[in-house]
Formats: C-alpha cells, structure tokens, sequence
C-alpha cells in the first residue's frame, strides 16, 4: 500500500500528534508516528508558561523546592523528502529561572535543538510503525532535566512509534525511545501515550501521557529519577490554521520538578 496520509479533510491524524509534540516540554519535540507527503510539511509555533514550587523527592513524595519558571517559545516543523522520509526539527528560546535556597541560576537562549529523520516501516488502513533518530544539541538553556541551565552535552535519541486512526474521529499513538546522553548525565527511556477525539469538524481534543526514567544506574552528581506528565489541550480550527490551547501537569516524579504549564499552538501546513 502506498504511504500517503488522508486528506486533511478527514482528522489528519499526522498534523493532531505533531501539535501534541511541539507543546510538551522540557524534553524531545517527538511528532506522531504519521509522515508527511513529498514536498509538504507542517511548521508550529508554541509559546508556554510553566511554574513550580515544589519537587518529588527520591521517595516521590513533594516537598517545597524554592521557585521555577520558565517562558518558552518553540517552532517545530515537518517536512516530507521521500513518501517515506520526513525530516524534523525543532529550535526553542527560552526565558529560565531556578530558586533553591541560596543558589540562583538563570539563563536566556536557546534550550537543546533537535533535528532527525522518521522512516517509514509498516502501513495499512488507518494504521503504522515509524523509526525516528534525532540528534540534540545543547544550548544555553535547558538541556538536561533538573541539571543546571546550559548544563549536558550533545545526545542521540532512537524512537519506535506505532499510531492508528478509528473512523474520522478518533487516533491513538504510542511511542518508545531510548535517548544516549554524553557522560556524566544518564541516559533515559521516554514512553510517550497519545489519544485524540474530534467531537466536532473543526474542533479536536487531544490527552497525553509522557515518562522519562533513567536508563543507567545513578551516579553521587547524577540521581536517579522519573517524571510523568499528563496533557490537556483543546484545538479550534480557525480560516486554515488550528490554534490549541492546553494545560500539562506532573502527578508523579522522582527527583523532579513538580511543573504546572500552560500553552497556546498554532500550527499550518505548507
């Protein structure tokens, strides 16, 4: 069967976990398992807010952690150079702060860049199974998680994602990665769980799940730790663009931040 996606007429279920990916951070800017067509691509802008006050200790328990706020504005964007080849990327400026006591640390810039290639493995009917490798690049931001800003060298990601579409209204998608971090940050595992619903022609729905756990065993400067975050986001399609507006939250961690964010998406196809 060829590898050509539905019209995005239909839930273009492709362009729905792109927007899903571009929003959630920190971490990968992982789009859905979809590819895009020869010659296409989809580019997303998304600017958040995101704040914490407390952090899970080792036991997972919260406790009060000073304060943290990061600004973020992020393009992501897609491109199809074969029907099964689509290239990505994504660069972030980022505004971060960090409290803890007597230690201050802050930094304005660019957080870790991305860039990679998803091939096409297996498809049928509303359903398929993708291999991406993405290369990060480190910036003056984030670009390890709970390290201090700027802090953490280049890394190399591979990822298997699976994503089907039910009918014209509902997708799911599952992805799982192991990311290669250069010494001493650990290397990690990433299970990303999606599901979108179109109540609506125009209106979609879309819940995530995102964990990240360390892959190695832990180090004096480098704990072993977790995160899991769940997302909420409500997209309108609006004369030819889709604006999401969402919120993603951290029910569960292990020498992590507690983070709350909001977020507005706004993505095009070209």
């Amino acid at each position: 069967m060829g590898w050509r996606k539905q019209s995005c007429h239909r839930p273009c279920a492709a362009s729905l976990l792109a927007i899903m990916s571009i929003a959630l951070t920190p971490g990968p800017a992982e789009a859905g398992a979809w590819l895009q067509r020869r010659g296409e691509g989809l580019a997303i802008v998304t600017t958040l807010a995101d704040r914490a006050e407390q952090r899970f200790d080792a036991g997972g328990d919260r406790i009060d952690d000073g304060y943290f706020y990061k600004d973020e504005t992020a393009l992501y964007a897609e491109y199809g150079i074969t029907a099964r080849l689509t290239a990505v990327a994504r660069i972030a400026w980022q505004s971060v702060e960090r409290r803890q006591g007597a230690i201050h640390d802050a930094a304005q810039g660019l957080s870790a860049s991305e860039i990679g290639l998803r091939a096409g493995v297996w498809q049928d009917a509303g359903r398929i199974a993708t291999l991406q490798v993405t290369a990060l690049l480190p910036g003056a931001g984030e670009n390890v998680s709970n390290q201090p800003l700027g802090a953490g060298g280049e890394a190399w990601e591979v990822r298997a994602l699976w994503g089907q579409s039910f009918g014209n209204d509902r997708f799911a998608d599952i992805q799982l990665a192991h990311r290669w971090r250069a010494e001493p940050d650990l290397d990690e595992v990433r299970l990303d769980i999606s599901a979108g619903w179109r109540p609506a022609p125009r209106w979609q729905v879309i819940v995530q799940s995102l964990s990240v756990w360390n892959a190695e065993a832990a180090s004096p400067i480098r704990p072993a730790f977790s995160q899991h975050k769940l997302q909420l986001s409500l997209g309108r399609e609006i004369a030819g663009m889709e604006y999401h507006a969402g919120v993603y939250f951290t029910p569960a961690g292990r020498n992590t931040l507690d983070e709350r964010a909001i977020f507005l998406s706004v993505w095009r196809r070209f």
